[in-house]
């Protein structure tokens, strides 16, 4: 058994911000940024503020809200890296792999995007529509018959 407990939840208030000419946005409270590509940044529980953040960026970038389509799921435990190693492309025990890192890859045939967000944890966001086969994956992976 891998020493991890697994909780899915929507992922929220999630605002794909993409700056064409511009280094990262500025932070805010209460929004987290996670940045998913060279000029693109998730930003978390930011749902609220998103006609704020048009006006403000303007002709500079765009804003999309994609929360709905999401779901969030932590790995909470010393064996998270362990368990993202079943069925995943990307090596998760990469110790360089630390806090505030995002890696896009593919698990067992599904898009993730993970974010480290303790040493022994992380947020796994993922397809609504692919967490049911992806959690059925771990929780076979973390309770092997």
């Amino acid at each position: 058994m891998i020493d991890v407990s697994v909780t899915t939840a929507p992922a929220g208030d999630v605002i794909v911000l993409d700056l064409w000419a511009a280094d990262a946005p500025p932070a805010e409270n209460g929004i987290r940024l996670l940045q998913v590509e060279p000029r693109r940044w998730w930003l978390i529980d930011a749902g609220e503020r998103a006609d704020d953040i048009a006006v403000r960026i303007a002709d500079s970038g765009a804003a999309t809200t994609i929360g709905g389509g999401l779901v969030r799921a932590t790995l909470s435990g010393p064996g998270w890296r362990t368990l993202l190693m079943v069925s995943g492309c990307f090596d998760a025990e990469d110790p360089s792999f630390g806090i505030g890192q995002v890696a896009a890859t593919t698990i067992h045939h599904i898009p993730v995007w993970i974010a480290v967000t303790r040493d022994t944890a992380c947020e796994v966001f993922m397809a609504s529509s692919y967490a049911p086969a992806l959690t059925e994956l771990w929780a076979g992976a973390n309770n092997p018959a």
